[in-house]
């Protein structure tokens, strides 16, 4: 198997001299080039947005939180000594969705209101309980591992004349909450792609209120409209925050993002980092491709929406021939040196979104080292996406793990 060495791909691209035409492995070098290019364009299309952070107004007294929690007890009081900055206990209520720990006692012991499953209902079951004795017109969703820091709640964006929810801006791990763990390079990795994730939202996706994921992290909501959708949620775990907004997209609610940096504690384990990628968030995607493909399609929706459901099909497409081809070019012999080729094609179109992406609070850049690593990161998540439509299959129908949760066992009252 002759490689197509870049003397060859120039020939190919300019017409000068003469060229074989290429095999099987070659036009895969190009449809994986074509991919880069494709990623690279989008990158640079959302980070040419505004820059301008959105301004508003913090009126607590109209928020009541809701944290659902399980096993949470570890981390449950930091989050609510945290609330209580902003809000009285009494607008704090807590979900123990089965705990086999202390949670519900912690949270009690703290002021919080709070309520107990005895056997497990799910993460969405636990919110919908919640927000139906939520008694303030706004809800703020969040994990009982979330800390608002610094961070102000953007009431005033929520109007019958404006706005419909609020994502924050939510990154990984800060140092000070979990010592050195906060700060290995995993750590370091997670907080960059999150950043980059959050600067697109703010500069992209705010500016036609289609931010197309509130996190599960934390979310601002109207109260009424959490209670009136919840009957659509599946009541899934894997992609539940990203189909909660779906649905909210779905029915025509506006949804803008505030640059407010809150924290979430992160993987900073590799093995739990694959969990989370494989088990948890990518199988999510597959769960919701039939709204996606909704959305995509449904009328009075923002082009840049649009755009991103697309680009999400094309995604949960391209990401097999990716992973085939990342394959392909370590066992061939004749490929491998495209390998670095590619490698450094991906790298090339990282420098752009490294450049304008900083920490907030610092204004730093990710360490150097993190661009260099980022494409292997970035093309081991592209695998690990592949490989979780067979954890998607095995979970909806043999284990039942995501079946939709709207049996009898699965009411709350």
């Amino acid at each position: 198997m002759n490689a197509l060495w870049p003397s060859e791909l120039w020939r190919f691209a300019t017409g000068v001299g003469a060229w074989t035409p290429p095999g099987p492995q070659h036009v895969l070098v190009f449809a994986v080039v074509f991919c880069a290019i494709v990623d690279f364009v989008k990158l640079v299309i959302e980070l040419l947005g505004r820059n301008a952070p959105r301004a508003f107004s913090a009126d607590p007294t109209q928020v009541s939180a809701v944290i659902p929690s399980r096993d949470g007890a570890a981390v449950i009081a930091g989050t609510i000594e945290d609330l209580k900055r902003f809000l009285p206990a009494a607008q704090i209520l807590v979900v123990d969705d089965g705990s086999r720990d202390d949670t519900a006692a912690v949270a009690r012991s703290l002021g919080a209101q709070v309520f107990r499953f005895e056997h497990s209902k799910g993460k969405a079951g636990a919110i919908n309980f919640a927000v139906h004795r939520v008694a303030t017109p706004l809800t703020l969703l969040l994990d009982d591992d979330t800390r608002l820091g610094g961070a102000r709640l953007p009431t005033s964006l929520i109007t019958d004349d404006d706005f419909d929810a609020v994502a924050f801006h939510v990154l990984p791990d800060r140092r000070e909450r979990n010592g050195a763990r906060g700060n290995r390079f995993l750590g370091h990795l997670q907080r960059y792609e999150y950043g980059k994730s959050m600067e697109i939202g703010k500069r992209f996706h705010d500016t036609s209120q289609s931010v197309s994921c509130i996190s599960g992290a934390i979310g601002l909501f109207r109260t009424r409209d959490l209670d009136r959708l919840h009957h659509a949620h599946s009541g899934v775990f894997q992609g539940e925050d990203l189909q909660r907004t779906l649905i909210h997209l779905l029915n025509g609610k506006r949804i803008v993002f505030a640059n407010e940096p809150v924290w979430t504690v992160a993987p900073s384990r590799l093995g739990d980092w694959l969990r989370q990628r494989l088990w948890g968030w990518y199988p999510g995607l597959y769960h919701q491709f039939g709204n996606i493909v909704r959305l995509l399609f449904h009328r009075d929706v923002a082009w840049r929406l649009r755009y991103e459901m697309l680009y999400n099909v094309y995604t949960l497409v391209s990401d097999p021939l990716k992973t085939w081809s990342i394959v392909t070019f370590l066992l061939v012999p004749a490929l491998r040196s495209w390998a670095l080729v590619i490698y450094l094609v991906y790298l090339a179109f990282e420098l752009y979104p490294w450049w304008v992406v900083r920490l907030p609070g610092t204004g730093r850049r990710a360490p150097l080292l993190t661009l260099f690593v980022f494409p292997i990161y970035g093309a081991l998540n592209v695998a690990l996406r592949t490989f979780a439509i067979l954890t998607w299959l095995w979970m909806r129908f043999v284990s039942g793990v995501m079946k939709p949760r709207r049996g009898p066992k699965d009411r709350i009252a």
